[in-house]
This record gives structure tokens, C-alpha cells and sequence, in this order.
């Protein structure tokens, strides 16, 4: 087999790295920057099966490894079969597994252990309870960075990740300009008795926590991720930085709806970012996104939700100067990455059309609405459903009880649609050539079959019959 053709497939998927890696993220075009993210997914998701199918065997694992994905168990068996055992050991290795047995890479491919940790709800794992068992600190270390899923990770470092809880874009689907990923976290090394623990630090339903890097990067927690770091930080990140991540564990007692608090109490994903970065001494970080479309507006009001002027939201990190792009941790889950972008926009165009009539909330956010007054003001009820809940009158949301109310369920219907769709989406992946997320979004037969599937009938009509009616929904590449 000629050195062209056994290139051909790799020119291809360098070719699809580089247009990404040079697109511009200061002051960026936020669509293009996602349509990137999903157009280097698909064209790993290509590669491996391109190199698969090549007979020859000659750097295969070393091909594989370049991808940058992680294989499916189908791929990794038929790259077994081809491969020595240390080969396949290094190939594991790469996607944070470990060889059967044991190997040298074993450094290299990090603990070997999961944890049930459930993304944004609350699991029966805090640091203090993990940080007992000592493989979660065995990982490839020099000095302060850790090498993992083939990156050098250094304490600061921001993650941008889609986490595997299908429905959790309710606000990053709402403002402008349009969202990348609805989460973003913290890379730190905490310490316990003389022993460094790699973990990211995030927000979640009751607050603040610590995830081992290992359960935060899996193709359970998550399916796809981007690491950033600050410019003042591309030389190394100062001694204090993950014993200020650590600190703030103890300070968080619940989640916060405003995205731009300085209250260091109750957080939400990018307020916890900020403060971190301004502990560090660094400058404070502008929110530039905002709500922008009247209907969603409305419906925001409706739900007693003020602050909609400065909204932050991940994309806000890319788009800021101060963030360098390191790369990306893909666990080849593109179907779910583009069925999310598919439910989001027809989610947004509907609730941009406005409508939402609190009286008409289905009967469970009602009552959810109710339970949580109770909570707030302890009475004997309140207290009954804090403790089936687990929620007190401490670590409950700060913001608006409608808010609180209607999140949860709402995640709930935007997920169920997701997964129903995703078989679908990725049939028609397998049969498409050059993927366009804008020629998906207003195929009228996708649209109709999202609609099917998410009913959301305590929001009216509005959005349902012909086109798209939201101006603003992010396909336009100028809305900013």
C-alpha cells in the first residue's frame, strides 16, 4: 500500500483540525466557532473508520491515537485484532482506559475506577469521601500539569464541556449571542495528605464540587469538551491557584441563577469562573451576551426573572481575548451533539414566540413551584419535602422560585426528546456527505419531527406552523 494512500484519510481529518484550530475566537463569529466544534466531531468520527478500513497495519495505533477520539468497543475490537498488546495498551491508554492486566501506560491512562457521580444532581461523592481511595491520584504528572486524554492539563485551566445530561441547555439556548455548551468548569489539583488529586471543580444542583478528572472526562459524564487557559497563565498557573479552588468548595452552600453575581455563596458555572480568575488576581471577565429576543423576554418576566441585560454564558470565555483554545477531549458522540442543537433551536423558537401563561404550567411545576415556597419559609410542610428532597432553605437556588420550578421538568421534556431523537440523527449522519448544522436546523421535516416529539404545550402555538420565527435564533452569524 502506496505512503498517499495510506495518508489520504489523515490529510483529510488535519485538514477539518486546522480550519477549526485557526478560526478566530477573540470577538468571534459564536456560530462558526459551533459549527466548527461539530464539523471537527463528525470528521474524527470519519477518520477513525477511514484508518479502520485501510489493510494496513504499519502506525495504526499511532494513527488512532492522532484522531483524538475515543473509540467505540465495536472499534477498539477491531483494532485489537490488529495491534500487539503494547500498542493496543498505548492505543487505551489515550482514551483514559487501561490495558486488561495492567501495562507501562498505566500513568498515562489514569484510575481505573468510576464513580456514580450524576451530572448536576447531587451523588453521594464529595471530595471527602473520594479522595480515600488513592488511584483517583494516579495519573502522568510533571511538576503541577497532568497529562490526560492526550493533553497537558496545568491547575486554572477553564473546561467547556457538553455533559451527558440531554435536556441541560434551557439557558444557554436563550441568550445571545448563540450558545456553544451549557457548562463549564474548573481544573484543579486538590491535596489531601501529601497526595495531589486531579479534579474539576463545577457547579451543580446544590452548589459546589469536586469531580475526579477521570469521572468528568468519561464518555458517561460527558461527551465532548474543549480546554482553555488564560493568557496570564500560558507560563504556568501561580501555587495558589487550586487552593482557591479548593476554598470556594467550602464557601458554596447552593446554585444561582444570575450568571453574573459576585456572591461567592451560591454560584452557577461561569460566576464560579469569574470569581476564580479574580482571586487569581486577574481582571474581572465582561459578560457579553444578553437576552435578547422580546418573546423570550416576556417569558422570562413571566417567570419573575430580572436579569437579563448581562447574561453570561460559556461562549463568552472563547469569545474573551484572554482565553487560548489548548483542545478538545471527544468521546465520538456526535449524533448526541447535533440532536441537542436540533431540540435547543426549536426549543428557542418557540419560546421566543412568547406565550408562557404561568396559570397553564403543567400541574407538576405547580406543584413544585408550592413545595419550594414551603421549603423557603420552613414551614412543617416545607421541612417534610426538604427531607425527601434533600433540599433546605440553605442550599436551595438563589433566584426566582418560578425559575426553580420550571427548570427541572423542562430539562426533563428537552432530554426525553433528545433521546428519542437521537437514533434518527444518527442514521441520517451515516447516509450524509457534508454535514451543514444550518441546512439540518431548517429541513422542514427534521423541524416537524422535533416538534412531534417535543410538545411543550404549556407554551401555546407559538413557533409551530411554517418556518422559523425567532430572527435572532444564532443561525444568522451576525447576530451577536
Amino acid at each position: 500500500m502506496s505512503i498517499p494512500e495510506r495518508t489520504a484519510w489523515r490529510v483529510t481529518l488535519d485538514e477539518a483540525l486546522a480550519r477549526y484550530q485557526a478560526l478566530p475566537r477573540a470577538g468571534g463569529d459564536a456560530w462558526a466557532i459551533l459549527e466548527g466544534k461539530l464539523a471537527t466531531a463528525l470528521a474524527r468520527e470519519q477518520a477513525v473508520e477511514a484508518r479502520l478500513a485501510l489493510a494496513d497495519d504499519t502506525g495504526l495505533h499511532e494513527d488512532l491515537i492522532a484522531v483524538g477520539a475515543r473509540l467505540s468497543e465495536d472499534q477498539k475490537r477491531r483494532a485489537r485484532g490488529r495491534l500487539s498488546a503494547e500498542a493496543f495498551a498505548a492505543l487505551l491508554a489515550a482514551q483514559g482506559e487501561r490495558a486488561p492486566g495492567g501495562s507501562s501506560f498505566d500513568l498515562r491512562a489514569g484510575p481505573a475506577i468510576d464513580i456514580k457521580i450524576q451530572v448536576n444532581r447531587d451523588s453521594p461523592w464529595p471530595f471527602e469521601r473520594w479522595r480515600m481511595t488513592p488511584e483517583f491520584s494516579a495519573y502522568e504528572m510533571d511538576g503541577d500539569r497532568v497529562f490526560y486524554r492526550g493533553l497537558w492539563l496545568q491547575p486554572g485551566d477553564l473546561l467547556l464541556p457538553n455533559v451527558n445530561l440531554d435536556g441541560n441547555f434551557v439557558y444557554s439556548a436563550l441568550s445571545d449571542p448563540k450558545g456553544f455548551c451549557p457548562h463549564s468548569a474548573i481544573f484543579a489539583l486538590l491535596e489531601y495528605e501529601g497526595q495531589r488529586f486531579p479534579a474539576v471543580v463545577e457547579t451543580y444542583e446544590k452548589g459546589l464540587r469536586a469531580v475526579p478528572l477521570c469521572v468528568f472526562l468519561n464518555d458517561r459524564y460527558i461527551s465532548y469538551a474543549e480546554v482553555y487557559r488564560h493568557r496570564e497563565l500560558l507560563d504556568g498557573a501561580p501555587v495558589e491557584a487550586s487552593a482557591l479552588a479548593h476554598d470556594a468548595l467550602a464557601e458554596a452552600r447552593g446554585y444561582n441563577f444570575n450568571t453574573v453575581d459576585d456572591d461567592r455563596a451560591y454560584l452557577c458555572c461561569t460566576s464560579q469562573a469569574r470569581q476564580f480568575y479574580q482571586r487569581l488576581g486577574l481582571a474581572d471577565l465582561e459578560a457579553v451576551g444578553r437576552v435578547v429576543q422580546p418573546g423570550i423576554r416576556a417569558n422570562f418576566e413571566a417567570m419573575k426573572y430580572p436579569h437579563l441585560d448581562a447574561f453570561f454564558t460559556p461562549i463568552d470565555f472563547i469569545r474573551s481575548d484572554r482565553f487560548v483554545f489548548q483542545g478538545s477531549i471527544d468521546n465520538q458522540q456526535p449524533e448526541r451533539l447535533v440532536t441537542r442543537e436540533l431540540v435547543e433551536r426549536r426549543f428557542r423558537e418557540r419560546f421566543a414566540a412568547g406565550g408562557l401563561n404561568w396559570d397553564r404550567v403543567p400541574l407538576m411545576v405547580k406543584g413544585m413551584h408550592y413545595g419550594i415556597k414551603q421549603m423557603r419559609k420552613e414551614t412543617a410542610i416545607g421541612r417534610l419535602i426538604s427531607t425527601v428532597m434533600g433540599f433546605t432553605p440553605m442550599n436551595l437556588p438563589k433566584g426566582p422560585d418560578r425559575v426553580l420550578a420550571i427548570v427541572e421538568p423542562l430539562e426533563a421534556e428537552l432530554g426525553r426528546a433528545v433521546r428519542r431523537l437521537m437514533p434518527e440523527v444518527r442514521l441520517k449522519l451515516k447516509e450524509t456527505q457534508n454535514f451543514s448544522l444550518r441546512s439540518w436546523l431548517e429541513d422542514p421535516t427534521l423541524r416537524q419531527r422535533v416538534d412531534d416529539l417535543l410538545p411543550l404545550r404549556w407554551l401555546g402555538d407559538g413557533g409551530l406552523a411554517g418556518g422559523c420565527t425567532d430572527a435572532g435564533s444564532g443561525v444568522d452569524s451576525r447576530t451577536v
